[in-house]
């Protein structure tokens, strides 16, 4: 081999490296940041943040008043919620299919919602204008029975369907 076709491969690999990585930084800034939501598991308390493309799950302390929800179930977007939970879908742009979250509230005592009915997660409202404020929060589901006191204007059990990751409770929620 002359050392002209020599220096022309050269050029040529390096061309196609160069190329290679150069696809590789594009499709990573189209794909945009790696979610939080893959990294969360049942039974962490998440804040949400973003909507649409842009929505993700950030795990975050449970104790943190800026912390409504607790993951019971994660699987695909395509993947649906037992009742009473909330679903969150959060895409994930050339990575795959995406996260489905079914989510609890965070049975915290003075957290303030509006609409706690929906089937996506309602956000935190300030409890001077809100419908609805957790008063009680028992360690058990209950249907039946409830625990919440008398003058309670909405009740939400959740059950941990066998995982002890995610935990049972009645939230007791009154007027405020």
């Amino acid at each position: 081999m002359t050392t002209k076709v020599k220096v022309l491969l050269l050029v040529a690999a390096l061309v196609v490296v160069g190329g290679g990585i150069g696809l590789v930084l594009v499709m990573k800034a189209v794909a945009g940041p790696e979610k939080q939501a893959t990294k969360v598991e049942t039974g962490d308390c998440v804040q949400l943040t973003g909507a649409g493309k842009e929505a993700d799950a950030v795990k975050a302390a449970c104790d943190n008043p800026r912390t409504p929800y607790v993951v019971s179930v994660k699987g695909t977007v395509e993947g649906d919620c037992p009742e009473g939970f909330y679903t969150y879908s959060v895409a994930t742009p050339l990575r795959g299919e995406g996260v489905g979250l079914c989510l609890g509230i965070n049975g915290q005592v003075g957290l303030c919602f509006d609409d706690i009915k929906t089937k996506t997660p309602p956000p935190l409202v300030n409890c001077s204008g809100a419908r609805l404020k957790i008063s009680e929060v028992f360690p058990q589901m209950s249907v039946v029975n409830s625990p919440c006191a008398e003058g309670t204007a909405d009740v939400v059990s959740y059950a941990s369907y066998g995982t002890s990751k995610f935990k049972s409770a009645t939230i007791c929620f009154v007027k405020p």
